[in-house]
């Protein structure tokens, strides 16, 4: 064990030798890593982060929110979204849309030099935007806008800009949706209205003829009829019985329509109330997220990281000298047995 541990020892000692022997090499090869960290780190093109921190609102129709008498927790447009609230923040923030106005207000097809005539342009930006705009859910329950730029200013102006996107593309949408709902309901209300309005127009007839208050008239005709019988009145009691006679003829059609007219103007109000909830809907503008700050140029840049890119250099050209040696070393060994 003791003469292992003494040839062990030897091992040791023969590569420490062997390495010092070489140090040369090793040494300008590592200083050449070193010379060329330098250089990567000067001449890479510096990128610049900004970033926008917001919160998810909870997705829900401002009339839902606002204007119906049965609301819950999930109604209150002040409450902060949940995981499936973030989600769909993040699914526009990825959108095309938001992707093509931002490239078209940055015109970024010059930014990442990228030939307009090129027929692959379009795969080539989107791929260039991904690698400078990132989106993501954080563990707070928010979401992060982060945009990587050669000019700070753009980075920041590019960040905001794609933030304020989420509320047009969103109303964008949902605006079809809500149109259409709107018109529906409108024209129930402009259809029932007309019927309405046809039958007062029916029931004003009705009245001309002496049909004023069906129930009414007839208990008081029974009334005066009867103290006409009693008090032996002819010429009372014929009247009554011609008045008898238009109440028979018109009464049914009349309390008919004033029992339809008495339902619809129910309904009616029901589907003004709908009507002003898909105006609201239509006209909502309420924002669907909480921005916790805005971004603002960055006054030190993100990438490269000076240091970082050096280190790398410098300590893979040290390896590399070590591997070239230890090979170099390992090749003449080998011909010296076979030879």
């Amino acid at each position: 064990m003791a003469d292992g541990m003494i040839k062990g020892a030897d091992g040791s000692i023969d590569l420490v030798l062997f390495l010092w022997r070489k140090r040369r090499p090793i040494i300008g090869i590592t200083l050449l890593g070193f010379l060329t960290g330098v250089i990567a780190a000067l001449v890479i093109p510096a990128q610049y982060k900004s970033e926008v921190i917001l919160f998810p609102a909870i997705t829900n129709s401002v009339s839902k929110s606002l204007l119906s008498e049965n609301s819950t927790g999930r109604d209150d447009i002040l409450a902060l979204g949940d995981e499936e609230d973030a989600e769909q923040l993040l699914q526009i923030l990825n959108s095309d849309m938001v992707g093509d106005r931002t490239a078209r207000r940055f015109d970024l097809l010059k930014v990442y030099k990228i030939d307009p005539d090129d027929k692959h342009k379009n795969s080539k930006l989107r791929e260039a935007y991904e690698d400078h705009v990132k989106f993501e859910y954080t563990k707070f329950g928010s979401v992060r806008v982060r945009v990587l730029d050669h000019d700070p200013q753009r980075a920041a102006d590019m960040a905001n800009f794609i933030t304020q996107q989420v509320d047009s593309v969103w109303k964008h949408m949902s605006r079809e949706r809500a149109l259409k709902g709107y018109n529906i309901v409108k024209q129930g209300v402009d259809q029932l209205t007309a019927e309405i309005a046809q039958m007062e127009d029916s029931m004003t007839v009705l009245r001309s003829l002496g049909v004023q208050d069906y129930h009414s008239q007839a208990e008081r005709y029974n009334e005066y009829l009867g103290a006409a019988i009693v008090k032996g009145d002819q010429r009372a009691i014929g009247e009554f019985e011609r008045r008898f006679a238009i109440l028979a003829k018109y009464g049914g059609a009349y309390v008919t329509l004033q029992d339809r007219q008495f339902n619809e103007v129910k309904r009616l109000s029901l589907l003004r109330m709908k009507l002003e909830q898909a105006q609201a809907d239509l006209d909502n503008d309420l924002p669907h997220k909480f921005v916790v700050n805005q971004a603002f140029p960055a006054d030190r840049k993100s990438w490269p990281m000076s240091w970082l890119v050096i280190a790398v250099c410098t300590i893979s050209a040290g390896l590399l000298a070590l591997f070239l040696i230890v090979a170099q070393e390992t090749i003449r060994k080998i011909k010296e047995a076979n030879g």
